[in-house]
């Protein structure tokens, strides 16, 4: 057994003379017990420096880190938003001032600015306010289960609304835009969007003169019934394939000549484990729920932020029993919230649910989109429009049938009800904010290699060394057993 013992140490001795490994060979090479312990501790603080950097690399590595890399890039061409336009007041024609009157009556509600919806405003002019805003919100909301015919005869047709637009100087007309209508305005019109069979356009040069000019009628009838308090139109510059977001977009004000420039901005993300997004959304089981299939319906990219809204007025039915229509999403069923009462409830489900987390709880259904399209938008204003242009303008039909035919229109109306707006691409270029791991498996790898290389003098082959060690091991003690096995035969023979 001692013999065994002996010769497996010497086979371990004759293998540490041969071995690449640094440092540890020494300890057993040297025979001054000095020199031997000035390499025992050399080595035990080289292996000590070296796993901490190896268990420090690890732990960077499973934490999933990203480096963001941000650039701007120079651009032959350039993708044109897609562009909506609204009167922010959604009701503005004869039939709308109808519409609105007939809802208000059947509701006892003919003196809208004194009803008390929340006891909790008892200041007059929060009151005031909130009335002014929570009607207007409410009978555009009903609107929605109205037929197209009804809904397109509640605000100003195309014609009378869009005085004119050029877009690369090239006029545009009705057939470049899509009808469109919105939860927050009603009636709007959607230029460049994938929804609309024509060939999306693209900028292909920088400046005004390159992009959307429009100008138009924004004018209301002097009737309280129109639950107006602002006058303008209301602007959503979105990526070509989606709807509009409530609460996004810019106002535009009548009286001015509005610029608003633009910077597309190109984000990608790493999937999972390094985000929350997930790369390939048809993968997931769970898309064939209610809330993929209203999204889908509504663009033709998928966005977490839609999914969200559907999973809220799914969660409002439950509730209410009603479709909380609000939301540019294209309803389920047929059933909407279409009075005070039921919109009402809507609401309350409504402000109790964004009040919560209610997203960390169905993140797992809603998954992060890893690629986005955003647009900047730096937002400048003149006044419009000039006396001499405004001199020119009164004389066009156009222009007189909108003011009734009159022939004394003043610069000031004509600044009361009218707006110029542009829209375009400061330079042609495009933000690109992009993720990279922040260590890869091969660079992972070479660090790993790197710190044993450094600390230890191991490489790739000392491995090769160890299994060597092993072998040699393994064949001497088979060689030892078959030698013990074949001796015994041979005493029993004879």
């Amino acid at each position: 057994m001692k013999e065994g013992k002996t010769k497996t140490f010497d086979i371990f001795k004759e293998w540490t003379e041969s071995m690449t490994m640094h440092g540890f060979p020494n300890i057993f090479r040297t025979k001054f017990l000095a020199i031997k312990i000035m390499w025992i501790v050399f080595f035990l603080a080289s292996t000590s420096a070296c796993f901490f950097l190896i268990i420090s690399n690890l732990i960077n590595f499973f934490n999933f880190d990203v480096v963001t890399k941000i650039r701007v890039i120079e651009k032959d061409s350039v993708l044109f938003p897609a562009v909506t336009i609204c009167n922010i007041n959604p009701f503005v024609t004869k039939q709308g001032l109808e519409y609105v009157q007939s809802i208000l009556e059947e509701s006892n509600l003919t003196s809208f600015t004194q009803a008390t919806l929340d006891p909790t405003f008892q200041d007059e002019f929060s009151k005031l306010n909130f009335n002014y805003n929570i009607f207007k919100y409410f009978l555009t909301t009903f609107s929605k289960s109205i037929s197209i015919e009804q809904k397109k005869k509640l605000s100003l047709s195309f014609d009378k609304m869009f005085i004119s637009c050029l877009h690369n100087l090239r006029p545009c007309n009705e057939s470049q835009w899509t009808w469109f209508y919105n939860s927050d305005f009603g009636n709007c019109y959607r230029f460049n969007s994938d929804q609309n069979s024509q060939e999306i356009q693209k900028t292909y040069q920088a400046g005004k003169y390159i992009g959307l000019m429009i100008e138009l009628y924004v004018g209301i009838p002097e009737d309280q019934k129109t639950l107006s308090r602002t006058t303008g139109a209301h602007v959503y510059i979105d990526d070509n394939s989606m709807q509009p977001l409530i609460g996004q977009g810019v106002d535009v004000a009548p009286g001015f000549e509005t610029n608003l420039v633009l910077q597309r901005i190109q984000r990608k993300q790493m999937p999972k484990p390094y985000s929350s997004c997930i790369e390939n959304l048809d993968s997931i089981d769970s898309f064939d729920s209610e809330y993929y299939r209203k999204v889908f319906r509504s663009n033709l990219t998928y966005r977490q932020d839609d999914c969200f809204f559907s999973y809220i007025q799914s969660e409002i039915y439950k509730k209410c029993k009603c479709y909380e229509m609000a939301s540019n999403i294209i309803p389920g069923n047929n059933n909407p919230c279409d009075n005070f009462v039921k919109q009402n409830c809507a609401l309350l489900e409504f402000q109790r649910l964004t009040q919560s987390s209610y997203k960390k709880s169905v993140e797992s259904l809603c998954p992060l989109e890893c690629e986005s399209i955003t647009y900047g938008v730096t937002k400048s204003a003149s006044r419009y429009p000039s006396v001499s242009y405004g001199n020119d303008l009164v004389k066009t039909k156009q222009i007189k049938a909108l003011f009734g035919n009159r022939t004394n229109i003043s610069i000031e109306e004509l600044r009361e009800n009218i707006l110029s707006l542009n829209i375009y691409y400061e330079y042609l270029k495009q933000t690109e904010i992009t993720e990279n791991r922040s260590i890869s498996w091969d660079g992972l790898v070479g660090s790993i290699g790197g710190t044993l290389g450094l600390f230890l003098g191991i490489s790739f082959l000392t491995f090769a060394e160890i299994i060597d060690l092993l072998l040699q091991i393994v064949f001497f003690k088979f060689k030892k057993n078959t030698s013990k096995v074949f001796f015994i035969k041979k005493e029993l023979e004879f």
